[in-house]
């Protein structure tokens, strides 16, 4: 919400043992219109510990003003960073094809206390129009307006190195051609003043295939975690077996 996202367009992403538990509330109360919760849910941090890209980051302060002048000064700065992040990825042992880099640049208007980051795609000699370009664009997102014509700041050039972490492909669920999930029983559930208790269909989410559709209110039980549909609500089953 600080940096101009509305959170409308977003899609909570429910983990954890408990996560898919609350998330139907968090998103509500937020305004999120969509949730999804991955298959074993209670062990996402596990597997992304060993699943997620390496990555390092370098930084280095440089306040000047974004001129033509100037500007040939951040691309050695961030050649210099480049240097030493490919010495880091060779030191993990990170194979050539499987290294990539992110820059990022901390710039802000002439006055301002405070800077927005700055994605690029790469960061050359040629490329002080295209970084103008899109500072104006983040600073709009961020704060809602432009100041055209205002000399505008660079404060840090950031630079991160990934080192890409191979990982087993995705396995798609068996479609069994029925629609509507069979519920496994059915429990009282309380869902707070309001609705009071509620006689829920309970699911096993091990039963569950994809295209499987479910209406709230629901249980979804599983080993690691349980989901919980409210009232009115719904999900599907998608191709790789996430809730949504």
């Amino acid at each position: 919400t600080e940096r101009g996202y509305d959170l409308s367009q977003f899609a909570l992403f429910a983990y954890g043992g408990a996560g898919p538990l609350h998330a139907i509330d968090v998103a509500v109360e937020c305004g999120i219109p969509t949730v999804i919760v991955p298959q074993e849910p209670g062990t996402l941090c596990a597997r992304g510990m060993l699943l997620t890209n390496i990555s390092f980051d370098f930084v280095r302060s440089q306040i000047s003003e974004a001129t033509t002048e100037n500007w040939p000064r951040v691309c050695e700065l961030f050649a210099e960073m480049e240097l030493e992040a490919k010495t880091w990825l060779e030191r993990e042992r990170v194979p050539a094809a499987k290294r990539s880099f992110r820059w990022f640049i901390d710039a802000r208007y002439q006055g301002q206390n405070f800077e927005v980051i700055v994605s690029m795609p790469q960061v050359s000699l040629n490329g002080l129009e295209e970084f103008l370009e899109q500072f104006g664009h983040t600073h709009l997102r961020e704060y809602g307006y432009v100041v055209p014509g205002r000399d505008v700041e660079v404060v840090n050039c950031r630079l991160q190195a990934i080192g890409s972490v191979a990982k087993a492909p995705l396995g798609e669920l068996d479609a069994n051609g029925e629609v509507a999930a069979k519920p496994s029983g059915f429990r009282e559930t309380y869902f707070g003043v309001r609705q009071g208790w509620i006689e829920t269909a309970v699911y096993a989410r091990s039963q569950l295939h994809a295209g499987s559709l479910l209406e709230g209110p629901a249980v979804i039980e599983e080993m690691s975690s349980t989901v919980l549909l409210a009232p009115g609500q719904n999900a599907t089953v998608d191709p790789f077996g996430n809730i949504v």
